[in-house]
């Protein structure tokens, strides 16, 4: 009995630490991905003076990129399942990927080209960071079904995971604009503050991965572990042979697209409602992170008390009232207290958005078991590839409505004029009180509807991504907990009897 016990407890132990290394490696890695996904365009359009030309390439490169990396994305899945090293398959990846992503996140936000060579340049470098970033990404979510195959374990990395990642982004999308941005700006210009941004966010990627790789020990069986090579053939058999993976994948993607929309606009959106200030989009941006602690505490308790299905369904109401509430905010309060109304419903938005995306995660892992319930294959790389896929095609989808909003309500007037005094605050050609004196001119005439088109796009498009991929998972999803349970007892049943032959 005293072995027992003590097996337990060492196993406990062994998740608990399995758990918490391997959530604090996805802070880093995402405030990394979020300083380039999110404030690459941002980056361009406010420190670089692009003609309409430039901007529609920029843009351009920007989706056939993100849809070919997506692509590829399987690829990149078999290529982790096939890796033999006595680091184990995913690490190497990881590791790989980090570094030579570091280097080109910091190269991007370091150069001081103009015109059509910075367009060359930016051509390289956004493929360089596509195929390292793939590495990287692939090999740290494949890893996590790795670590445990129990439900009520799952979740809880699952949760932890996701949240921590979520932290990581949040604190890039709060961070940067306060650093780049206003009186706070590193070096009184967004120039010098961008490149000096990517260095911290970059170093804090590599710190959080060798930790990661260096800390986060995976249960391996090599008995069990196939020798054969993956091929094409079997990468798309996998994929398309699963129906529960192809509707979770298609959620995971309505989920990422919704929960991109808020910020894809915000900064622009404040700026142009509230002056040239980061502070604001911080503050903005806190309110919405506030809601990922709240959900880390609430989780547990939520998914005891609510099954899936519904739990899903509040959480798409709760977004939706936030949503909502921003749009009235928008128009209908007044402006002197209309920031923190405004912030108020981030508050509700990120939980509900967080909570739903959360929900969409634990489904989409569960389609392991069932790939393996009914080949009798786990295949967690092949299956995983798919998560970042979706948050790519997700990111060329959301470059495509940005792209089009901005061109169609003129926001690159604004952002060139910006530019041009980004621009020669960096050459101290004037002060820095001059630079937003004539930074908050610009802002004032610009179009009185613009900020409302912006409100209306963050708003509108989520509700509708959001209420689709709800009544996708009531219809098609058929894993729900008692399915899952009785699953996991039938392959324990087979192992069992395997090893008895």
């Amino acid at each position: 009995m005293s072995k027992k016990k003590i097996g337990t407890t060492s196993a406990d132990a062994y998740f608990t630490r399995n758990k918490w290394i391997y959530s604090i490696g996805g802070i880093g890695r995402d405030m990394s991905y979020a300083l380039f996904t999110q404030f690459l365009l941002t980056y361009i359009l406010f420190t670089r003076t692009v003609t309409e030309a430039q901007f529609a390439v920029i843009s351009t490169v920007l989706i056939v990129c993100r849809i070919w990396d997506g692509l590829n994305d399987p690829i990149m899945g078999g290529v982790v399942e096939n890796t033999r090293t006595r680091f184990g398959k995913f690490k190497p990846w990881i590791m790989i990927g980090c570094i030579t992503n570091g280097a080109a996140v910091v190269a991007m936000f370091s150069n001081r080209l103009e015109g059509w060579n910075f367009v060359y340049l930016f051509i390289a470098l956004y493929l360089i960071w596509d195929i390292t970033y793939t590495m990287n990404d692939i090999g740290y979510w494949s890893m996590m079904p790795s670590l445990t195959s129990k439900a009520d374990k799952r979740d809880k990395i699952v949760s932890l995971a996701t949240l921590f990642s979520g932290l990581g982004s949040l604190a890039a999308t709060g961070l940067v604009p306060v650093l780049t941005a206003g009186k706070f700006a590193i070096g009184g210009n967004s120039i010098t503050a961008y490149s000096a941004v990517s260095v911290i966010a970059v170093f804090a990627f590599i710190f959080c991965q060798t930790l990661c790789c260096a800390g986060v020990k995976e249960n391996r069986d090599y008995k069990a572990e196939k020798e054969e090579r993956i091929g094409l053939k079997k990468m798309f058999k996998v994929i398309f042979s699963n129906d529960q993976l192809l509707w979770s994948t298609l959620v995971t993607l309505l989920s990422y697209l919704s929960g991109a929309m808020l910020t894809a606009f915000a900064a622009n959106y404040i700026y142009l409602e509230f002056g040239y200030n980061g502070t604001n989009v911080t503050l903005f941006t806190a309110f919405y992170a506030g809601s990922s602690g709240i959900l880390l505490i609430l989780f547990p308790k939520l998914s005891s008390v609510f099954k899936r299905k519904k739990a899903l369904a509040i959480s798409v109401f709760v977004s939706v009232i936030g949503y909502l509430c921003f749009i009235i905010g928008g128009i209908f309060i007044p402006v002197s207290i209309r920031l923190w109304f405004l912030c108020g419903a981030a508050l509700i938005v990120g939980f509900g958005q967080n909570w739903f995306g959360m929900i969409i995660m634990v489904i989409f892992t569960n389609t392991i078991e069932y790939n393996e319930y009914k080949t009798g294959s786990r295949d967690e790389a092949l299956i995983f590839s798919l998560r970042p896929l979706m948050a790519k095609m997700s990111s060329a989808l959301q470059q495509v409505i940005v792209t089009l909003v901005y061109l169609a309500i003129g926001m690159t007037v604004i952002t060139n004029q910006i530019s041009d005094y980004e621009q020669q605050a960096n050459l101290k050609l004037i002060t820095e009180e001059a630079k937003l004196s004539g930074i908050e001119a610009v802002l004032s005439s610009a179009d009185e509807y613009m900020a409302l088109k912006l409100a209306l796009c963050m708003a509108a498009i989520p509700i509708v991504l959001l209420i689709t991929g709800y009544f996708i998972i009531r219809k098609k999803d058929r894993i729900d907990e008692d399915e899952y349970n009785r699953m996991i007892a039938e392959i324990a049943q087979r192992k069992s009897k395997t090893e008895e032959v």
